[in-house]
């Protein structure tokens, strides 16, 4: 058995300026995920009642039961994934972790992974519609997308692991590298910062940003823009399997560390 050193961590979380861990009693989870289609784009809509979209079983159980709903729909071409309040999704619920065991650990690393995996591949444009907070996890579900807008007034993206003395996998790693900007690496894995919605923007973090009350709808735009009417979802999915090979390939295995630290005591 192992246990994560959390107390130090929850601390850190709201010195961060977001909401820390709670007790395992205390967790809500995404009771579900609402699915919408607005002609040839679908939108899920993330939805728990304290609006954190921690990245734990529930949430990965009801995320994938969305993307099955949004590959049915035949004709869609884009999907906008979106929630409400404060929070995106602020990661993963690691008090899940306490007194687990390394399969247990492993296990729910690999799940979460498999969603990474799915959603980096998947067969349509996907666009981040970021209404609030998008941290650790949260914003590596956020950069699985093909496309990011963020809300304009309120909200970070942030890596913090860093401050929680954690690494991320391989593949997990290997998504950061394609997906953040090279001048920026150092600055937002390494270090740690936190952008708001206009330095995200600026140093290319996120594609777009909307005002709160239009977000949803300059998603759908944006969606519809960057998709067109023809796409074909084959060509789309090789096309993301081709471009990001080994990506797709350090996914598709049990999770991995280029280096260990002393993550666990």
């Amino acid at each position: 058995m192992f246990r994560l050193s959390l107390r130090s961590r929850s601390s850190l979380l709201h010195r961060l300026g977001f909401c820390g861990l709670r007790r395992a009693s205390e967790n809500v989870p995404l009771r579900r995920c609402t699915v919408e289609k607005v002609d040839q784009c679908v939108v899920v809509r993330l939805v728990s009642e304290n609006k954190e979209n921690r990245v734990n079983p529930e949430f990965l159980d009801a995320f994938h039961k969305a993307l099955d709903q949004v590959e049915s729909y035949e004709d869609a071409v884009s999907m906008v994934t979106t929630s409400e309040g404060k929070h995106f999704s602020l990661g993963l619920e690691l008090e899940l972790l306490a007194g687990s065991s390394y399969s247990e650990f492993m296990k729910y690393m690999s799940d979460v992974q498999d969603l990474f995996r799915r959603l980096f591949t998947f067969p349509l444009v996907t666009v981040a519609a970021v209404n609030g907070h998008i941290y650790a996890a949260g914003a590596l579900l956020g950069l699985c997308h093909d496309h990011i807008i963020m809300n304009n007034s309120k909200g970070f993206f942030c890596l913090p692991e860093v401050n929680l003395r954690l690494n991320f996998p391989v593949g997990w790693t290997e998504i950061l590298k394609a997906r953040l900007p090279q001048r920026e690496l150092k600055a937002a894995v390494v270090l740690g910062k936190r952008y708001g919605g206009m330095e995200a923007e600026r140093a290319g973090i996120v594609d777009e940003l909307a005002p709160p009350e239009t977000l949803r709808e300059a998603a759908i735009a944006a969606a519809g823009r960057l998709a067109g009417p023809g796409l074909d979802r084959k060509t789309v999915s090789a096309l993301k399997h081709d471009l990001y090979r080994d990506i797709v390939l350090a996914m598709s295995e049990p999770p991995k560390y280029y280096s260990h630290i002393p993550i666990i005591s």
